[in-house]
């Protein structure tokens, strides 16, 4: 393929040529970063993804590894399934994003009080999935960062992995100094963050999809992969993706209640299907 070709835009089943992914990540994850950066550079919204086949055969890895990138990059809200099921494309933005915007525990129904248990704290590095996703430029280097864990009883439900930019004066004194915050019980980050972070954000990208990557979250890695549902949450304010959350729940075991007022005639409530 010419360097012209790969300036071009994706058309069809084209992509530009990749080389294969090589270092001591998981495969899955280099796969995901190097497609989820050749197509947010080179696709345009309903483009359709090259066959299994030819990506495998591009990065130089398994269709099993590939497919789990896949199913990442759908969980994510970066490629969707098209009109015929067996093709994915670059997934469309989402006209009308749910309005309630609450922290997850306000979310969450069960038939007992949940508790959560905070994880950890902690500045992270920037990584391509969060760095798409809150549309960070190359001089952003950190964000904070919270795992919590949510029980029914001492049964782990439900796992939160929830990210903002690091950035001088955006993050209350009480979370950047998060030394000083004594881990177990508490409550999520954007729980934390307050009512008047969230009031000024709206949600920009709200999406469901089947929990598959579950084996690096704390008291969760157990939980069989059929029995968790991933939600994956963007929030914006004025334009600029601001919160990013990821959250594994366990349908089984709680409800998931969204809407204005979750508890109200006009709230959507999922559970297991």
């Amino acid at each position: 393929m010419s360097a012209e070709d790969e300036k071009g835009p994706v058309t069809g089943d084209s992509l530009p040529t990749m080389k294969p992914v090589r270092d001591r990540r998981p495969l899955s994850v280099q796969v995901y970063d190097r497609l989820v950066e050749a197509l947010l550079k080179y696709g345009r919204v309903g483009d359709s993804i090259p066959p299994e086949v030819e990506l495998s055969a591009d990065l130089g890895v398994s269709r099993t590894v590939l497919r789990e990138a896949l199913r990442l990059l759908e969980e994510d809200g970066v490629i969707e399934r098209g009109a015929d099921p067996r093709r994915r494309q670059l997934a469309k933005p989402s006209s009308r994003p749910p309005t309630f915007n609450a922290p997850l525990e306000d979310m969450l129904q069960a038939t007992a009080p949940l508790r959560v248990e905070i994880i950890r704290t902690e500045p992270v590095a920037i990584t391509n999935w969060s760095r798409v996703l809150l549309e960070l430029g190359d001089s952003d280097k950190m964000l904070l960062c919270r795992e919590s864990l949510f029980y029914l009883g001492d049964e782990p439900v439900a796992s939160a992995i929830e990210l903002v930019p690091a950035a001088e004066g955006n993050i209350p004194v009480h979370l950047a100094d998060h030394s000083a915050e004594p881990e177990g019980v508490g409550q999520t980050l954007l729980a934390a963050l307050g009512p008047q972070f969230r009031s000024k954000c709206i949600p920009t990208l709200w999406r469901l999809a089947p929990g598959s990557s579950s084996g690096s979250r704390t008291g969760f890695n157990l939980v069989p992969r059929g029995h968790q549902t991933s939600l994956t949450t963007v929030l914006s304010r004025q334009g600029k993706p601001v919160f990013l959350a990821k959250y594994l729940i366990r349908l089984d075991s709680v409800v998931l209640a969204v809407g204005e007022n979750p508890s109200g005639a006009d709230s959507l409530t999922l559970d297991a299907l």
